[in-house]
C-alpha cells in the first residue's frame, strides 16, 4: 500500500502533515511526501520517508499550474500510488486533478481551511465555492479541519454529507506542557534576551494575513502601559509570501521605539520551549482555517487573544479562555492583551482553561486516529 501526502510548499508537509504519515507508516503503508523542495522535504528524508519534489506556485499562474499537473500526472502514474492525499487549495486541486488522470485508486482532500471566508466580496466568495465543489466531485471523501468549515460546507453545496468528514485539528499535547521547562526558564529568557517583565508572544509566518502589522501597533501601545513588557515573534515569511509584510514589521520597530522589546526571532523549531516563557499569546489574523498556534498556546496553558473569525471562535471560548477581538483592529487587540496583562488571577484562570480545553478537543492523537480509521474503510470499500 503506497499514499502520495501532497501539499504546496514542505513546511506543510514537515510541521504538519509528519504526525500522520508517521502513523500511516506504523500501520505498514508506504508514505511520501510531495510538495516545492524548501528544506523540510530533507528533514523528512532523514527521517526515512520518501519524497519528491514538485514546485507548486500558490499564485494564480495558470502556466506553472499546468506544468506542475503534468509532473504530478507522471509521478502518480510512475509510482502508482494506491492513495493521493492532497491538502492546502492550490496543491489540492492540482494534486486531484492530477490522480483522476493518472488513474489513482483513493483520493483524499484536507481542507485545512477553505479560502473564501465571510468578509470576501460575494462574486469573488461565489468563483472559489465553485472552484471546491469541482475539486471535492473529484475526492472519494473529504476531511475538514474545521466544524464551522463542515456546516458551510454543507450548506453550500459543496459535497454531500457522505463524502464531507469533520476531523478536527490537534497537536501533542504533553510535548507543549511547560512544567517541562519551568527548571530551564531563565536559560530560555537569557537565549531571548528576555528581562524580567511579562511576555506577549506570536507565533507565526510574519505576513499580513496573520495580522502581523497588528501586533507590532498594539505592541507599541502595551507597551506604553507596561514599561517592562518585552514581545516575541517566532517565524518568517515563506520564500513565497511577498507580501512586503516582514519589511514593514522591521520600519515600523523603529518607527514605534519598540527597539530590544521587540525580538523577531525567525524561524524555531524549539516553539515550544520558547512559549512555555510567554505570559500571553496573540494571533491576529484576518483569516484562518483551524490554527495550529492557538492550539499549542492553549497547550502551554497561555491565556490567549485572537480575532473574532473562523477556527479561531471554535478554538477560544470568549472571557473563558481568552478574548477575542474585531480583525484588523490593533487598538481592541493591545486592550485586550492590557487587561490579561492586569489581571494576574484572570491570566491564570484562562490559560487553565486553555489547556483542559486543548487536552480535551485538540488532542493530536484523536485526530490522526479519525483520519487513519477512515482511510482504512475507503481502502476495504474501494478493494485497494
Amino acid at each position: 500500500m503506497k499514499v502520495c501526502e501532497l501539499c504546496a510548499v514542505d513546511f506543510t508537509a514537515y510541521h504538519l502533515l509528519r504526525p500522520l504519515g508517521v502513523a500511516l507508516r506504523e500501520g505498514g503503508i508506504d508514505v511520501w511526501f510531495c510538495s516545492t523542495d524548501g528544506g523540510g522535504l530533507r528533514a523528512l528524508e532523514r527521517e526515512g520517508f520518501k519524497t519528491y519534489a514538485v514546485p507548486i506556485s500558490r499564485n494564480y499562474n495558470v502556466f506553472a499550474h499546468l506544468v506542475s499537473l503534468f509532473r504530478l500526472v507522471g509521478l502518480f502514474r510512475r509510482e502508482r500510488f494506491d492513495i493521493v492525499h492532497a491538502h492546502t487549495p492550490i496543491a489540492g486541486l492540482i494534486g486531484r486533478v492530477a490522480a483522476r488522470i493518472a488513474g489513482v485508486p483513493v483520493v483524499i482532500y484536507t481542507a485545512h481551511g477553505f479560502y473564501f471566508h465571510e468578509n470576501m466580496h460575494g462574486l469573488v466568495k461565489k468563483l472559489f465555492v465553485a472552484v471546491e465543489r469541482f475539486g471535492a466531485r473529484l475526492s472519494d471523501v473529504v476531511f475538514v479541519q474545521s466544524r464551522e468549515d463542515y456546516e458551510e460546507a454543507l450548506s453550500l453545496g459543496i459535497a454531500p454529507e457522505n463524502k464531507l468528514i469533520h476531523i478536527g485539528n490537534g497537536v501533542d499535547i504533553d510535548k507543549f506542557d511547560r512544567s517541562r521547562y519551568e527548571q530551564k526558564a531563565s536559560v530560555i529568557r537569557g537565549e531571548l534576551s528576555l528581562g524580567e517583565g511579562p511576555v506577549v508572544g506570536f507565533v507565526g509566518r510574519i505576513v499580513r494575513e496573520k495580522g502581523a502589522v497588528e501586533f507590532v501597533k498594539a505592541a507599541s501601545m502595551v507597551a506604553e502601559r507596561f514599561p517592562s513588557a518585552e514581545f516575541v515573534m517566532i517565524g518568517e515569511p515563506l520564500p513565497s509570501d511577498r507580501d512586503g509584510c516582514f519589511e514593514e514589521v522591521q520600519r515600523l520597530k523603529k518607527q514605534l521605539n519598540l527597539g530590544s522589546r521587540l525580538k523577531l526571532v525567525g524561524y524555531r523549531r524549539d516553539v515550544a520551549k520558547l512559549m512555555s516563557v510567554f505570559d500571553v499569546f496573540v494571533l491576529p489574523s484576518y483569516r484562518e482555517g483551524m490554527p495550529r498556534s492557538l492550539i499549542e498556546a492553549m497547550a502551554t496553558g497561555l491565556p490567549v487573544v485572537a480575532t473574532d473569525i473562523r477556527g479561531c471562535r471554535e478554538e477560544v471560548e470568549d472571557r473563558v479562555n481568552g478574548i477575542l477581538v474585531p480583525p484588523r483592529s490593533h487598538e481592541a487587540l493591545a486592550e485586550a492583551v492590557a487587561e490579561i496583562l492586569s489581571d494576574g488571577h484572570l491570566r491564570s484562570e484562562m490559560g487553565a482553561r486553555g489547556r483542559e480545553r486543548a487536552r480535551r478537543y485538540f488532542d493530536e492523537r484523536d485526530v490522526i486516529e479519525r483520519q487513519t480509521r477512515e482511510i482504512g474503510k475507503l481502502i476495504a470499500s474501494k478493494n485497494v
